[in-house]
């Protein structure tokens, strides 16, 4: 098979055919994980035509094939039931490519369920799971959740307005696609409009989230129903307490690459006559979902989307035109920590420890109320704030003052909003959205007294953005216009493009991205590649020096005493117990590894050179490796958390208990194992190590490293399931190989007189590998390799990991990887200010 960059269209027909034959039985609703997409038909192309096309096409009826809603008839679905998701973003853009083509269509969108965005709320608030299940914890605050359940409700004047003629959102329904609901004590009787609701993704009317552990975000949609609509008489408040909620079960995932069932949701909530949506999630652009939000509109809905949580730019479809896009601000009316900023935010409210109704998996029905994250929040506010306007003035009178001005309801609201915010000391309107949002304000300016807004300050915010992030801007900013610029079809490809420069900020901003080795960067379909417009050009120039890119691992506490042992090992100990790394640090040890890294930096100063901001970031690191220390020698560990203190630790591991040496042409750096401990045993079997290390093997995929290998027998290497993942699709039982996928045994990974063929996979553990860890999934695979190549040079031999015995031994272990894009010198990526990730040492264990 080919890839998605070049050769004919062969590959993307196969690659069809295949999924179809494997399709089975018939969807009902939209499942997640299948195979999916969204076909914008052309006028006069008629659906039973384009049925019989396909029939054609893929050889096959096992496919399903609807309009996504009665008044959506120009987009129609199309699944394959049955067959799981497994194919990687680029391969499925690919195919999208093809059908468009094949078929004359408008678009052809497919979902592809990335996990490329972070979600801090995703963490479940229980004792028992630690803190750093969030997704990205460089946008997490540790502030103080306050003891006032209201402080949020009277940062934005939501008491004060209550206090208005029917100011509490009386009669006013908001719907809300997310993850659906359960039951909870702050969802009063009254509080949900059920009768009104949908399940799109199981297809049917009941909208129960099922709390499945191994989701990204169980209890979301109670959390966020609460925000808006919980009762006065509970522990906790809505910002409209006498409003209804109609909770439309759409997603899984807040983060959403799925656009055909949030469409759909969307499009429900119009045929119910809803009169504000809030969507709390978001993602790449989709061309139904933006179809389905002008129709909102037209509908005279409000519609209020959250602008993101931890990318910095503002997503999909908050960055619409059509959409309202919130922002989020701490208890102090400062900015979030994690809000997304941009000329796309045009209001903020508060984001940091809002309090909201808690369900998570395994809770027993015992919900609770905690403080939660995310701009999720500030957008469950705001469409609260947004039925208390339309219950205090009628919506009757506001739909006549919209019409008599000749704009959208939405419009006047948005209008509204900006002319009644609050702005601190500071605000920065240009980043952060006109102001924060002021409900007694907003309910006492007369309907006739709306200015409508100038829109001059999102002319002014690029300026202050920095060239990635204006970029991301402007491609979804085009996207959006469906227009045909610089040869150039964004109608056709805008969804593309967003996923690729999306993917392409997450990973060259070294404050959002992990340095972990992971699954291969996304390349444009040949389509995309063959037209890109410059902005496109220069997204794509810069993701080539971006890393590899998964979320970074957990670290719970058993990991942390592991690590805390290797620190507290003195000289002539083969293994250090916790009791005895602990009294080490304390009875000087801690001072002897902070003077260990201080010579290690001083050393890299000579061999990298200082800037400014090196010298500041390795200032950062000896500060906070104090700090983790002392936790670590009062506390074992329980104190560490999220990734920047994860990767401050691995850098002090690999500084001092678990040195990382490089090897190139067969020789040793033996300068980076100066005042270790490990300098004899390294020094006494070199012979042995460069054996192993001509074992080992660089996964390439069209000249990309994607991971480690190491020979296992004769023409088969051993690898990671999630290696494979990326060199291979499943579709089904079957895995399909991408073209140009080679291991190479060449230390330096240059060159080809080292470089073996893949040819196919022998073996892979059963269950895919997510994002986060799992040692129940076997993350493990075995390929069968040339065992020749042009240059007619010798395969190696296999390893011998280990001989079988008896009696249980203690062993030192040597981890043998080859080195990835921002894995050649962790330590110096740390100490840069990036993430240093935590498998060490970017690669596979090869040897024992």
């Amino acid at each position: 098979m080919g890839n998605s960059n070049r050769g004919g269209s062969g590959f993307e027909l196969d690659l069809l055919r295949l999924i179809a034959r494997a399709a089975k039985g018939t969807a009902s609703g939209m499942p997640p994980g299948i195979v999916r997409f969204t076909l914008e038909l052309p006028h006069g192309l008629e659906f039973d035509d384009l049925r019989s096309r396909l029939i054609t096409l893929l050889g096959v009826e096992t496919f399903t094939l609807e309009p996504l809603a009665a008044t959506a008839p120009e987009f129609v679905v199309l699944q394959f039931p049955g067959v799981r998701r497994a194919i990687a973003p680029p391969r499925l853009f690919a195919v999208s490519a093809y059908l468009a083509d094949e078929l004359g269509l408008v678009s052809c969108v497919p979902d592809i369920g990335s996990t490329l965005y972070a979600e801090p709320d995703a963490r479940l608030l229980r004792d028992d799971v630690p803190e750093s299940v969030i997704t990205n914890a460089f946008c997490w605050s540790d502030a103080a959740v306050p003891t006032d359940t209201r402080w949020a409700l009277n940062k934005i004047g939501a008491v004060e307005a209550w206090s208005l003629p029917n100011g509490r959102g009386e009669g006013v329904i908001i719907a809300q696609p997310d993850t659906g609901v359960s039951q909870h004590a702050e969802l009063e009787a009254g509080s949900l409009a059920l009768e009104k609701a949908a399940n799109i993704l199981e297809g049917g009317s009941i909208p129960t989230d099922p709390l499945r552990e191994g989701t990204a975000n169980p209890g979301h949609g109670t959390a966020t129903s609460s925000t808006a609509v919980s009762r006065e008489q509970g522990s906790m408040t809505g910002s409209a307490p006498l409003a209804q909620v109609v909770p439309i079960r759409c997603i899984e995932d807040v983060k959403i690459f799925d656009g055909a069932p949030v469409a759909r949701a969307i499009l429900h909530a119009v045929s119910i006559n809803a009169d504000v949506i809030s969507m709390s999630l978001g993602g790449i652009y989709s061309p139904p979902i933006a179809a389905a939000v002008k129709k909102a509109v037209a509908a005279d809905c409000i519609v209020v989307a959250a602008s993101g949580n931890c990318v910095g730019f503002v997503v999909y479809p908050a960055s619409d035109r059509n959409v309202i896009s919130l922002g989020g601000t701490d208890i102090g009316d400062k900015p979030w920590k994690g809000t997304s900023r941009g000329s796309r935010v045009d209001i903020s409210a508060p984001a940091e420890n809002v309090f909201v109704a808690r369900r998570t998996p395994g809770d027993d029905g015992n919900g609770i109320v905690a403080g939660g994250q995310g701009t999720s929040f500030a957008t469950a506010l705001t469409a609260g704030v947004a039925a208390t306007w339309i219950s205090h003035f009628g919506r009757d009178n506001i739909r006549a003052e919209a019409r008599k001005r000749a704009i959208s309801v939405q419009e006047l609201f948005r209008a509204a909003l900006k002319n009644t915010v609050r702005t601190p000391d500071g605000w920065q309107a240009r980043l952060n959205g006109a102001g924060i949002v002021d409900a007694h304000a907003l309910l006492r300016l007369p309907l006739l007294d709306i200015q409508l807004s100038p829109g001059a300050v999102e002319m002014a915010a690029p300026s202050v953005l920095d060239k990635g992030d204006r970029d991301i801007e402007e491609i979804f900013k085009l996207a959006e216009t469906r227009l045909n610029q610089d040869g150039f079809d964004w109608a056709r490809f805008g969804a593309e493009a967003s996923f690729l420069a999306a993917d392409e900020r997450r990973r060259t901003d070294p404050k959002k991205a992990g340095l972990v080795e992971s699954r291969l960067r996304p390349k444009p379909s040949r389509a995309v590649a063959a037209s890109a417009p410059p902005v496109l050009n220069r997204v794509l120039l810069r993701a080539r020096s971006g890393p590899e890119l998964v979320r970074p691992l957990e670290l719970p506490l058993s990991v942390a005493r592991n690590r805390l042992k290797l620190l507290g090992k003195r000289p002539g100990e083969h293994e250090a117990s916790v009791e005895s790394a602990q009294a080490y640090l304390t009875e000087g040890g801690r001072t002897e590894i902070l003077r260990h890294v201080e010579s290690t930096l001083n050393s890299l100063d000579a061999k990298l050179g200082v800037s400014p901001e090196s010298t500041e970031a390795r200032r950062n690191l000896i500060d906070r490796a104090d700090q983790i220390l002392s936790d670590l020698a009062d506390n074992g560990g329980s104190g560490i958390r999220g990734n920047v203190d994860i990767a401050n630790l691995e850098a002090l591991v690999m500084m001092k208990g678990r040195p990382a040496i490089k090897i190139t042409e067969g020789v040793f750096d033996q300068d980076s194992l100066k005042g270790s401990d490990w300098a004899g045993p390294f020094a006494i079997a070199p012979d042995d190590l460069k054996k192993m290390a001509g074992q080992v093997g660089r996964v390439d995929i069209d000249g990309d490293h994607v991971g480690t290998g190491f020979v296992v027998g004769d023409g088969l290497i051993m690898t990671n399931r999630h290696v494979a993942e990326a060199i291979a699709d499943q579709v089904g039982s079957k895995w399909i190989l991408q073209d140009d996928v080679t291991i190479n045994f060449d230390d330096r990974g240059e060159g080809d007189e080292k470089r073996f063929k893949i040819r196919s996979l022998v073996y892979a553990g059963a269950d895919p590998i997510s994002d986060a860890v799992n040692f129940a999934h076997l993350d493990l695979a075995i390929f069968e390799v040339e065992t020749s190549n042009a240059a007619k040079a010798k395969f190696p031999s296999r390893m011998l990991l280990s001989k079988s015995t008896k009696k249980p031994t203690t062993k030192d272990v040597i981890v043998v990887g080859r080195a990835g894009p921002g894995c050649l010198n962790r330590i110096s990526a740390r100490i840069s200010g990036a993430s240093a990730g935590v498998r060490p040492p970017c690669g596979l264990a090869a040897g024992w």
